[in-house]
């Protein structure tokens, strides 16, 4: 039409409205050209001039930008755009009813890939605002060294007879199937407030739904960890006998546990990949990925416990691999990345990464050679010896020598970066990996009995209720596990909010959080609040961890 009427014409042979299957395979076609071409045309006609309701794209666009590219809620209004015609959807827009964009979380972990492909931020750094110095580092790895402190306040008399439990054995073996119905019918019970107060994450604009960390994710990682192929004889997570009269609130007060520490390592911060945190002379190094906190994770060697040595992932100092989360206080680095380079600092007051001249941190490293075993996941696993035992486990090496394996193809010795990036298992891994963590480390901790002390915990208080009131399981808990006192403060406090979630003591937890989560759309991301999400399917979700060994293959977000 443009060719008849006189006006330049792109394509004056092809009448898309004669012939629109033209663009697919019309001789003219160009070798793929076209295809790309009316896709940038519907673009920049209808993306790029959208103005509407005070959301401009390129002003939202430049915002973006000189924000330091993290309001991925920019994302998320642009695929309202794109699917359904509105920035802030739910939305008529096309169809006849409000609808969500389908695919909305893809694009947007598609979007930050691409971005990190592109290293986007540190070639085109925002204009350096005047920061603040950061918020306190997150919370140290747990250890396994035995307690200094004195032991915690011993449990007194009930004033009613409790039931009691055996000592718990589902670590020895695959939990029976009426404990897994049990917890997973009060886990359903339990979703809305599980969303609602347990999973949502700290934000420059307040407090939000985790985008990373959801129920479904949740729930597919502890099927898995409790079912099918399992991770290895003595790694399942406990979650209750099935027998004893008390064995479900052993797996709830467990899961309780878990949770808490979840929370104060990685949902509070809604971050996969360990935070670049410490700082030498109001420097953050970059080969902070080598380690943090006085370790060396490329060093963690496995000794002791029932393993031994031999677990370790080898160390390849080519190997080149780059974090897709960072920290969102003002002025923080941008993800932590590894490969065979020297590397200097990120200078938070102008926005930039300086590596000349190199610049080392507390433990003398200026490069990231061989440092791509930084925490990664709701537990935040670091380091060459945790990596293989997820490997030996749970991954590749299962598979190749030929044990039970979950993932059978994913090398975590070779792609520990899996559990953040993995387009369609991400969700999951970044739990399961966790709770493989907890079960191993923590259920089979050798010194402090952890599976007896809960279900003293248990059996002391399961008639009273006084869970609450009882700090003695907590008090050990938080001696294994560590932290700073606010981590201690944020799991304890944590921890009470998931007993009222889980219903084993009366809920206080009646007052909306910050922001009120009950709101259709969170306008720092643009994702709907738990209220306005769809049940999960849970027989799509069964069926497909029936099968959980052949899961389709690997990618995820900042």
């Amino acid at each position: 039409r443009a060719s008849r009427e006189g006006r330049p014409a792109r394509y004056p042979k092809i009448d898309f409205c004669e012939f629109p299957q033209g663009v697919c395979s019309s001789d003219e076609t160009y070798g793929g050209e076209l295809q790309w071409m009316i896709g940038l045309f519907e673009w920049a006609d209808r993306i790029q001039t959208y103005d509407k309701d005070g959301w401009n794209f390129i002003e939202k666009l430049k915002e973006f930008c000189d924000g330091g590219y993290t309001d991925f809620a920019f994302v998320d209004a642009v695929s309202g755009i794109l699917n359904i015609g509105c920035h802030d959807p739910p939305c008529q827009g096309f169809s006849n009813s409000a609808v969500e964009p389908h695919n909305k979380r893809e694009r947007n972990d598609t979007f930050q890939r691409f971005l990190n492909e592109f290293k986007v931020a540190r070639n085109f750094p925002p204009p350096p605002p005047p920061t603040p110095l950061p918020s306190p580092a997150p919370t140290y790895e747990p250890t396994e060294a035995e307690p200094t402190t004195a032991a915690p306040t011993s449990i007194g008399q009930p004033t009613e007879i409790p039931t009691s439990s055996s000592r718990p054995t589902s670590i020895q073996g695959r939990p029976p199937a009426e404990a897994v119905t049990n917890i997973e019918n009060a886990l359903k019970s339990s979703k809305s407030r599980f969303e609602k107060f347990l999973l949502k994450s700290e934000y420059p604009t307040g407090t939000w739904p985790s985008y990373l960390y959801t129920w479904r994710g949740f729930l597919q990682a502890l099927r898995k960890m409790t079912t099918g192929v399992g991770p290895g004889e003595k790694n399942w997570f406990f979650i209750g006998d099935g027998e004893s009269p008390n064995s479900l609130q052993l797996g709830l007060i467990n899961l309780a546990s878990f949770v808490a520490h979840g929370v104060t390592q990685a949902i509070k911060y809604d971050s996969c990949d360990e935070n670049n945190y410490e700082m030498v002379d109001f420097r953050y190094p970059i080969s902070n990925a080598c380690g943090q906190n006085g370790r060396s994770y490329q060093d963690d060697m496995c000794t002791g416990g029932d393993e031994g040595e031999g677990y370790e992932c080898e160390v390849d100092s080519s190997m080149e691999m780059y974090g897709v989360t960072h920290a969102r206080w003002i002025g923080a680095p941008p993800p932590l990345y590894c490969g065979d380079k020297s590397t200097g600092y990120w200078d938070h007051f102008k926005g930039l990464e300086i590596n000349d001249p190199p610049f080392a941190n507390l433990a003398g490293r200026v490069d990231v050679r061989g440092c791509c075993w930084w925490g990664r996941g709701v537990m935040q696993v670091r380091g060459v010896c945790a990596y293989g035992k997820l490997n030996f486990y749970l991954g590749k090496r299962a598979a190749e020598s030929r044990r039970p394996s979950i993932y059978p193809d994913i090398d975590f010795c070779r792609n520990p970066s899996a559990i953040c990036t993995d387009p369609e298992r991400g969700p999951e891994l970044r739990w399961l990996t966790g709770m493989f963590y907890w079960a191993h480390t923590i259920q089979r901790n050798r010194y402090n009995d952890y599976l007896t002390i809960l279900q003293q915990y248990v059996d002391t208080n399961v008639v009273s209720g006084n869970f609450k009131e009882d700090t003695s399981f907590m008090d050990t808990l938080n001696e294994i596990l560590g932290g700073s006192p606010d981590d201690i403060s944020n799991r304890t406090s944590t921890f009470e909010i998931a007993l009222e979630v889980f219903g084993l003591v009366d809920p206080e937890i009646t007052a909306e959080p910050e922001n009120d989560l009950n709101a259709n759309v969170d306008p720092n991301k643009g994702t709907a609040s738990s209220a306005s999400k769809a049940d999960v399917n849970e027989d799509v979700i069964a069926a497909d961890n029936l099968n959980a060994t052949n899961i389709p293959p690997s990618v995820n977000v900042t």
